[in-house]
C-alpha cells in the first residue's frame, strides 16, 4: 500500500503567487539549490485511472502543454500523504501507446530518471511514480513547477536575470552529461522537455530521444518516425540533413536555440527565422549591427538587470551554438563545447551580481 491518497482539485497558482515566486528566486539564486529527493526513493506505481484522480479527469485547467518531439500531455496534479496529510506537487506526463516507438521512448525515458548517475543532478526532475497500462503509459514527477519553459519565454515576469539563472543551470546540466565516461546526448533538448519550479530552477525530463550513456545508442528508425511527424526546431540540421554523427554538438546546436527562444522571446518556427536572419540579415551585412541584438534589446532594455555587454555576450554565444551547414559544408566542429558555454554564462554581470556559477548548483 502506497503511503499517499489521492486528492482530485488541483488550482492553478495565481498571478499573485507568480510573482511572490520571482521575489523568492531572485533572493534564492544567491544560495544553493534546495535538496532534492534521493534517487532510489521508493516509486510508486499507478494505474491509469489513479492518474486520471491525480489530474482532476486529466481536466483543462491541470493541462499543461504538449511536449513537441516526444508527442506526450503535461498536467498538474496532486497526492496527500496519509500519515501527514501533506500535499504533493506533481507533474503527470501522459502518451498513447499507439504508434511503434511510444514504448520505447517512453521506457527509455522511465530508465534514464532511474538511474542514479542520471537522476541525482539537480537539474533533472526526480521520478514519483509512473503507469504502464495496454493503451496508456505516464510518467509522475515530484515537482511544483510554474510551467515549462516554453509557457514563460513570453511572460514579463520572467526576468532577464531569471532567464540567465536558467540558462546557466542548461548549460551546467548538459556540462554533466556530456563529461560522464559514456556521454549522454538528449537530442530532444528544447523548452516544452523543461519544466521551471518555483525558484526558477529548470528540471530536464526529456531523455525520450537520449542516446550514449547508460541508455545505449537510439535506434535511428524512431528517430526518423518523430522527425517525420513534424519540424524539430530543436533538432540539430547537421544530423537531420547532413548525416553527421550523434554527439555533444547536437545538444549544442539545441542549447544555442534556446538561448535565443529565451532572450528574443520566440516560439519554434520565429527562432529559426532569427537564426537566419541574424546571420544573413542586411543590417549585419552592411550596418555589422547582428539582426538579434536588436530583438534583445527591444524586450529588456527596461530591466533593471539587463546589461548590454551581457546581451553581447549571450547573443554571440548563441550564435556560435547554432552554426550549422552552408552550401554542403559542415559547421558543427565550429561549435563550443558545454564547458566554454559554462564559463562565458558565469562572467556574465548579471550572474556576478548574483553569486551563481556551477559548482554552487551541483
Amino acid at each position: 500500500m502506497r503511503g499517499f491518497m489521492i486528492r482530485a482539485c488541483f488550482s492553478r497558482h495565481s498571478g499573485v503567487a507568480y510573482r511572490g515566486a520571482l521575489e523568492r528566486a531572485e533572493m534564492a539564486a544567491k544560495q544553493k539549490l534546495p535538496a532534492q529527493p534521493s534517487a532510489d526513493q521508493c516509486r510508486s506505481v499507478y494505474s491509469y485511472a489513479e492518474l486520471k484522480k491525480i489530474t482532476n479527469g486529466f481536466s483543462a485547467e491541470n493541462f499543461m502543454g504538449k511536449t513537441f518531439s516526444s508527442n506526450s500531455l503535461l498536467y498538474r496534479g496532486e497526492i496527500v500523504d496519509k500519515e501527514s496529510n501533506l500535499v504533493r506537487k506533481v507533474i503527470v506526463e501522459m502518451r498513447k501507446n499507439e504508434k511503434d516507438y511510444d514504448l520505447k521512448v517512453w521506457q527509455t525515458q522511465l530508465n534514464a530518471l532511474k538511474d542514479p548517475a542520471i537522476s541525482s543532478h539537480p537539474n533533472v526532475v526526480k521520478l514519483q511514480g509512473y503507469c504502464n497500462s495496454a493503451c496508456d503509459l505516464g510518467l509522475v514527477y515530484d515537482c511544483h513547477a510554474l510551467g515549462t519553459l516554453h509557457s514563460l519565454i513570453f511572460d514579463e515576469s520572467f526576468s532577464w536575470s531569471m532567464r540567465m539563472k536558467v540558462a546557466l543551470q542548461l548549460a551546467g546540466v548538459l556540462q554533466f552529461l556530456h563529461s560522464q565516461e559514456k556521454p549522454l546526448i538528449l537530442l530532444n533538448f528544447e523548452p516544452r522537455s523543461i519544466l521551471v519550479d518555483m525558484d526558477f530552477n529548470p528540471l530536464i525530463f526529456g531523455f525520450g530521444l537520449a542516446s550514449g550513456g547508460v541508455l545505449g545508442i537510439i535506434d535511428h528508425r524512431v528517430l526518423r518516425l518523430i522527425i517525420l511527424n513534424g519540424p524539430q526546431v530543436y533538432l540539430d540540421p547537421e544530423y537531420t540533413l547532413c548525416g553527421i554523427t550523434i554527439g555533444p554538438w547536437c545538444d549544442v546546436f539545441s542549447f544555442g536555440t534556446l538561448l535565443l527562444a529565451m532572450i528574443t522571446k520566440s516560439h519554434d518556427q520565429e527562432v529559426g527565422k532569427i537564426i537566419a536572419r541574424s546571420e544573413y540579415s542586411f543590417l549585419q551585412r552592411f550596418y555589422g549591427i547582428n539582426f538579434a541584438k536588436f530583438i534583445v534589446l527591444k524586450n529588456f532594455w527596461k530591466d533593471g538587470k539587463y546589461h548590454i555587454r551581457d546581451s553581447a555576450a549571450v547573443t554571440k554565444l548563441a550564435g556560435r551554438c547554432v552554426k550549422s551547414c552552408m552550401m554542403g559544408v559542415k559547421k558543427y566542429h565550429e561549435r563550443p563545447g558545454m564547458s566554454e558555454a559554462v564559463s562565458i554564462l558565469e562572467c556574465l554581470r548579471v550572474v556576478k551580481e548574483l553569486g551563481l556559477h556551477c559548482s554552487s548548483l551541483a
